[in-house]
């Protein structure tokens, strides 16, 4: 398809403090057919009035608002009910995007296309600061095709959408049993990596340019704490457990049995320590084993 259409969405929930920047890096894109749908989750910042304020005129962008507060997951669920693109990025409501990333991905799903994904690096941005670096797993991978998704998903996260350019086609193959894309729980970005390497897709890695900026800041979901680790030890690992554990065989409780004794240190300081982790760990550890 010539001049396909490429639909950037970005869930939102109070992100007044970045939003503009945000879009604005969306829409100073290369390549112009692209749409943005905003869709925020009743944010109680000032956020829907920013934005309606800024682009409630603009043809690109599309600003959509819950009639309750929804959550992570549902949010992403509403906001990607929306696509009408070929192509779509999932993008964080304070985070940075490369001018050029949508053309330079376009052309080189043109130059090749049966790839499924494209992903390229980023920086992590500290707000306090100003600060940026590579993101760790960058630093030596080398650009081209990426032999085995699973080694890059596996215990890590090496990619995020923020910067990968997907055909719709495969989000739409990859859906849950409830007809949705996203679980319904924090690590649900994470969950739809691991779901997508379960179809085997072609991945390239373009590490030619820093496509953009991931933003670390103390309103970051990342910060809640033990947030991630809880969607991932009960949501995640409820569905995939049995995959992973097949894949992986008894390495799998080597790690979690890893993680779990890294955590019960934290005892010892009594720092986000919560007795309900535990015994997840302690939980996930024996289905590994039985």
């Amino acid at each position: 398809m010539e001049n396909p259409l490429v639909s950037i969405i970005i869930p939102a929930y109070n992100a007044a403090e970045y939003i503009e920047e945000t879009i604005n890096s969306c829409l100073s894109q290369t390549y112009d057919n692209i749409e943005i749908i905003l869709q925020d989750d009743r944010s109680t910042d000032g956020t829907w009035e920013l934005v309606n304020q800024l682009y409630g005129d603009n043809t690109k962008v599309r600003l959509c608002r819950n009639d309750t507060n929804l959550g992570i997951g549902d949010n992403w669920n509403a906001a990607y009910d929306k696509v009408n693109g070929e192509y779509v990025i999932i993008f964080n409501a304070d985070d940075l995007l490369n001018r050029n990333l949508v053309l330079s991905f376009l052309n080189r799903f043109d130059s090749d296309p049966s790839l499924d994904i494209i992903t390229g690096k980023f920086e992590i941005l500290i707000s306090e600061t100003g600060e940026t670096y590579l993101y760790p797993d960058h630093v030596e991978e080398k650009g081209g095709m990426v032999t085995s998704l699973w080694d890059k998903l596996y215990f890590r996260g090496s990619y995020h959408w923020n910067y990968t350019l997907i055909k719709n086609s495969l989000l739409q193959k990859v859906k849950l049993d409830n007809g949705k894309l996203f679980l319904k729980t924090q690590a649900c970005d994470a969950e739809l990596w691991y779901r997508c390497s379960l179809v085997n897709p072609k991945v390239y890695f373009d590490n030619t340019a820093i496509w953009g900026y991931y933003r670390k800041h103390d309103s970051n979901n990342s910060y809640i704490p033990n947030g991630e680790l809880k969607s991932f030890l009960k949501d995640f690992l409820y569905y995939h457990r049995k995959s992973i554990r097949k894949r992986a065989g008894f390495d799998y409780v080597v790690k979690l049995t890893r993680g779990f004794i890294t955590y019960c240190n934290l005892f010892k300081r009594w720092k986000s320590f919560e007795i309900s982790l535990c015994l997840l760990y302690f939980k996930r550890i024996v289905q590994g084993i039985f």
